[in-house]
């Protein structure tokens, strides 16, 4: 395979990490005291893509209980994880493109040579 082959392939299982990621905070969003984690995407010495999963240790919104105690909730905003979300499909859509176009050209160059 080539270069930028390996590339596309390293870069599409680091970005289904990072949705995994952004999907786990959505799914426990309303989970009171989780805390979120967050991803980035790095470049190897080999050129492949990898990802660094970090917790983030930012505090929730504290809510006051009809008790009088107070209650974190998680810190994850709903806003930003969509987003993330939309972005992360774009990438994971480009890099699928790539490679689409990486096959056209082998084809093509296929059929030339006979």
């Amino acid at each position: 395979m080539t270069l930028s082959v390996n590339s596309n392939i390293s870069a599409l299982n680091a970005l289904s990490t990072k949705q995994s990621i952004t999907a786990n905070n959505i799914a426990n969003s309303e989970t009171r005291d989780f805390k979120g984690s967050t991803t980035i995407l790095a470049e190897d010495s080999n050129g492949s893509v990898s990802v660094i999963t970090q917790p983030v240790n930012t505090p929730g919104t504290m809510i006051q209980q009809p008790d009088g105690t107070l209650e974190e909730t998680s810190n994850i905003d709903l806003a930003r994880e969509m987003t993330d979300m939309i972005t992360t499909r774009h990438a994971y859509e480009a890099n699928l493109k790539a490679l689409n176009i990486n096959t056209e050209m082998e084809d093509a160059v296929l059929d030339i040579i006979g």
